[in-house]
């Protein structure tokens, strides 16, 4: 229950979680300026604790990331929260997991598809809705999986892939962390149509003068 700090004048929040060894433990968190958003920040925590799928989508993205840092890169991580945020929370993100249906999914389909994304940004853009329905139905046990109803948009086979518009492009490289090795990878084959091999692109810069890229190969 959120209480008042007597010194600070501030709302705390304070729930139990349950160890992975069965043990309850204590938590709080201080310095809210209001009761309400202390109350709020308490039942986020249990939500998050009891993984119930009584929460909102935009809830249990923090929980599939939180499930997920250990097994994914940070780099795939950060992809993947990209596209959450910009194709799926501002249309899901509000709504209770348990409640979103396969219709929602197919209208949500519909506006995607008018947005001019090539056929396989399209399809990353569905695998993270899925993966995200999939965890909690696999996990936590949500009763429907309503990405098994409905077609998934979008085209994963290379063969019929459309090239990246200049606008999926500049998406994607934001993403990316500007100065790296594979930051300026990507800015060569992109700028110059640049075409990768079968198995994997080596990349050779034949520089006059030491760089900071000259040990790039």
């Amino acid at each position: 229950m959120a209480y008042k700090e007597k010194d600070t004048k501030k709302w705390s929040a304070q729930w139990f979680e349950t160890t992975a060894k069965g043990e309850k433990k204590k938590r709080r968190k201080r310095g809210f300026e209001t009761k309400r958003e202390a109350l709020e920040y308490e039942r986020q925590k249990k939500l998050s604790s009891s993984r119930s799928m009584d929460m909102k989508l935009s809830e249990f993205v923090e929980v599939y990331f939180e499930d997920k840092q250990n097994e994914l890169k940070d780099r795939t991580m950060k992809n993947k929260r990209y596209m959450m945020e910009q194709h799926i929370i501002p249309y899901f993100g509000e709504q209770m997991l348990s409640e979103i249906t396969a219709s929602q999914i197919i209208q949500w389909q519909n506006e995607m598809q008018t947005k001019g994304f090539s056929e396989s940004y399209l399809r990353m853009i569905q695998n993270q809705l899925t993966c995200i329905f999939t965890h909690a139905s696999r996990i936590y046990n949500l009763h429907t999986n309503p990405c098994k109803k409905v077609k998934r948009m979008g085209n994963s086979d290379s063969r019929s892939l459309d090239f990246w518009t200049t606008e999926e492009y500049q998406r994607f490289i934001q993403t990316i962390e500007p100065g790296t090795r594979y930051y300026l990878i990507f800015e060569i084959l992109f700028w110059t149509g640049c075409r990768i091999g079968d198995d994997h692109v080596i990349i050779r810069l034949k520089l006059d003068k030491p760089s900071k890229y000259a040990g790039l190969s």
